[in-house]
């Protein structure tokens, strides 16, 4: 195997179908880079680690004078201890694509501990050291960017931005389908089921519109933290207008989209959800489908209301429902 360029050896366990690693990987090899791939299925820390070392240890050298770089895919946090060694000697480029902070996203987030819990400071010792680490870090948008420089005491010239964007082999307009509520017009979600989608607000709208508009139906895919809660919320409020699916194949969600008449983004309040743009806005973006997602700090960088999207009050269920009639009557 003869490497005729740049070299990125993209190490971790990520998934292959991964619309962050597919799109990460396409990003660097437009940029002239060859991708290397060392993956693991390995259980557990130490096999990982086992599993990565000797298939990093077969791979051909690379010519000179072109150092191979390496990029600690995401979910990377365990690996990026192993990689800092492996880029130590020789010297060699780390990157690594955090995508989100642990300590953001367990505990301000979805409130797995509160930051009174020791468990909480060490999770963001170790967002700090981990960033650290890295020669470069990768984000998601310029507002989850200038957090991560604040949060974690980072030159911002380390942080690269490389928004999500979606599988564009997957996600694309095509024909009306028909695996949603004949003869109403839909209203979907797709999503984990955590407080940053604001899934419950979504609720709130179903509400708000089950007697005004008995044609608007909603169906919510996914599945997580507050599915429970939701689920006892549907049945408290007695609502006929809603669907709950569980996860579909990440290759169905295109069918689905394309068989809705909206699409609905994230909706939840916390500082995370602010600093975000989720998969699902740039999947329904090219798919042609209209889009109701939460004004905040990071959508108007790549999105403009009225345009690719539609923008609503944060986690507010009642302005939501105003503006899936609004986009209705478009």
């Amino acid at each position: 195997m003869r490497y005729v360029q740049s070299t990125l050896i993209t190490i971790g366990f990520h998934s292959h179908e991964s619309p962050r690693y597919v799109n990460v990987c396409k990003t660097y090899a437009n940029e002239g880079f060859t991708i290397v791939d060392c993956h693991t299925i390995a259980k557990g820390l130490f096999a990982k680690y086992r599993e990565l070392i000797q298939k990093i240890r077969t791979l051909p050298p690379t010519p000179y004078p072109l150092h191979p770089v390496v990029l600690v895919t995401f979910p990377g946090f365990i690996i990026m201890p192993l990689a800092w060694a492996l880029t130590r000697f020789p010297r060699r480029k780390l990157i690594f694509d955090a995508f989100v902070s642990m300590s953001d996203t367990l505990v301000s987030d979805r409130r797995k501990f509160s930051w009174i819990n020791p468990v909480s400071w060490l999770l963001y010792l170790a967002d700090i050291v981990l960033c650290h680490m890295a020669d470069e870090i990768l984000i998601d948008t310029e507002a989850h960017k200038q957090f991560f420089v604040r949060r974690f005491f980072l030159n911002p010239k380390r942080i690269r931005v490389l928004y999500v964007g979606t599988r564009e082999d997957l996600f694309t307009p095509g024909p009306r389908e028909s695996l949603l509520q004949k003869g109403k017009f839909n209203v979907l979600f797709i999503g984990s089921f955590i407080p940053l989608q604001g899934v419950e607000h979504i609720v709130h709208a179903a509400e708000v519109l089950e007697k005004t508009h008995p044609d608007i139906h909603f169906t919510l895919i996914g599945g997580g933290q507050t599915k429970p809660m939701i689920e006892t919320l549907i049945e408290q409020k007695k609502l006929g207008n809603v669907t709950l699916l569980p996860f579909q194949p990440l290759t169905e969600l295109p069918k689905y989209l394309r068989s809705a008449d909206i699409a609905l983004g994230t909706f939840g309040t916390s500082g995370k959800a602010r600093r975000v743009i989720a998969h699902k806005v740039f999947d329904a973006v090219a798919c042609g489908i209209p889009v109701i997602t939460a004004k905040n700090d990071a959508i108007t960088e790549r999105c403009t209301d009225g345009r690719e999207v539609f923008l609503c009050r944060e986690g507010d269920g009642s302005d939501l429902a105003r503006k899936i009639v609004e986009v209705k009557a478009r």
